[in-house]
């Protein structure tokens, strides 16, 4: 992008996410929730079943419960530009908060309407990965990304916190995590976020270029967030 354009681009949302501490974001201030093809639900990062590779996630466009509208279509929107953030931990074990790897992500449509995705500088590759949305797409070095609608991931007992801060209201009560979360008995967990669709873009990473190992065997610890902007031209 030339550096006009990106002067013009207007950050309208961060969502910071670590290794040690995992906070998710799914209710925003009105007008970041009202741009939904912009507004981050979850990052996520993990290491793949045989740990040669790590997966990064950005979930987006989704409602938070307890609202009942479940997205039926993918938002696909050409002027967004997703960025994935990744930062090292250094020798000490200390972050700066500086990426040290940014993952651009990008939509387009063609003359037909067709939604497509682009990632740029994903580690591991210098080639660019692309292709139609809802398909798995090939690149480099056997990594692969995808871009769909598919179910929210995140989990969250919404009707369980609910309850949870009745206790608090209730005289003498500190908050009875227990009944409120249904923890005891083996009763069931809910899930206010099953089958509620979301927009989501998943990639995968080398993980020897992301957390080397060091002399000792060990891996860096690694912090990542996500940001979208907006072309305002």
């Amino acid at each position: 992008m030339r550096a006009r354009t990106v002067s013009r681009l207007l950050a309208i949302f961060a969502s910071a996410f670590s290794i040690s501490a995992m906070p998710a974001d799914h209710a925003e201030s009105p007008a970041t929730d009202a741009d939904t093809a912009a507004d981050i639900a979850d990052v996520f990062i993990f290491a793949s079943p045989d740990a040669t590779k790590l997966v990064g996630a950005i979930t987006f466009g989704g409602r938070p419960a307890p609202r009942s509208r479940i997205d039926g279509s993918f938002y696909c929107d050409p002027d967004v530009l997703f960025t994935y953030n990744i930062d090292r931990a250094d020798a000490s074990g200390g972050f700066d908060n500086v990426a040290d790897f940014k993952v651009l992500i990008r939509f387009g449509k063609n003359r037909a309407g067709q939604c497509g995705i682009q990632l740029e500088s994903v580690p591991g590759t210098s080639q660019t990965i692309s292709g139609p949305i809802e398909l798995e797409l090939p690149g480099s070095n056997g990594l692969r990304a995808f871009a769909g609608l598919r179910n929210d991931p995140f989990f969250f007992d919404f009707e369980g916190f609910s309850a949870l801060l009745n206790t608090f209201a209730t005289p003498g009560q500190h908050g009875d995590l227990v009944s409120s979360f249904r923890l005891g008995g083996g009763q069931p967990r809910r899930d206010s976020f099953a089958f509620r669709n979301v927009s989501a873009i998943v990639f995968e990473m080398n993980i020897d270029t992301v957390a080397p190992r060091s002399a000792g065997g060990t891996r860096p610890k690694v912090r990542v967030w996500a940001t979208t902007s907006r072309f305002a031209g």
